[in-house]
């Protein structure tokens, strides 16, 4: 098998919501949009894919619920003015907390998608 590229897509049952969420997030229209079904954006080295899921896909009738699944760890310069815009766009966040590697909180997407929100210590820790 030779992967010629790969992506992360996360389902958005607020596919409006979820798809205005990420234009404000990444501050940029996604690059390819399907209304009421898909959006994709490429920015800061990731592609992220939103779709709205069938009714085949839904979370009753998936196998196993595992929540978070995947979450979008995003590595930002100021935690508190990356805390301040998710505000404004109604994202839940959690407090921040000290890790060894710098600090970070955890936010929400409208769907209940965990974006951890990373700001590396001063010594330039990068993960």
């Amino acid at each position: 098998m030779r992967i010629q590229k790969a992506w992360v897509t996360i389902a958005a049952s607020q596919f409006d919501r979820s798809v205005n969420f990420y234009q404000q997030l990444f501050q940029q229209e996604p690059q390819i949009f399907t209304p009421e079904k898909y959006a994709e954006f490429e920015a800061f080295g990731i592609r992220l894919g939103i779709y709205r899921p069938t009714v085949e896909e839904s979370p009753e009738k998936a196998p196993i619920t595992l929540f978070p699944a995947v979450s979008l760890c995003v590595q930002i310069e100021k935690l508190e003015e990356a805390i301040a815009l998710l505000d404004r766009i109604d994202a839940f966040i959690s407090e921040i907390r000290t890790v060894s590697h710098g600090r970070e909180a955890y936010a929400y997407d409208p769907d209940g998608n965990r974006i951890i929100l990373y700001e590396p210590n001063s010594s330039g820790d990068n993960r």
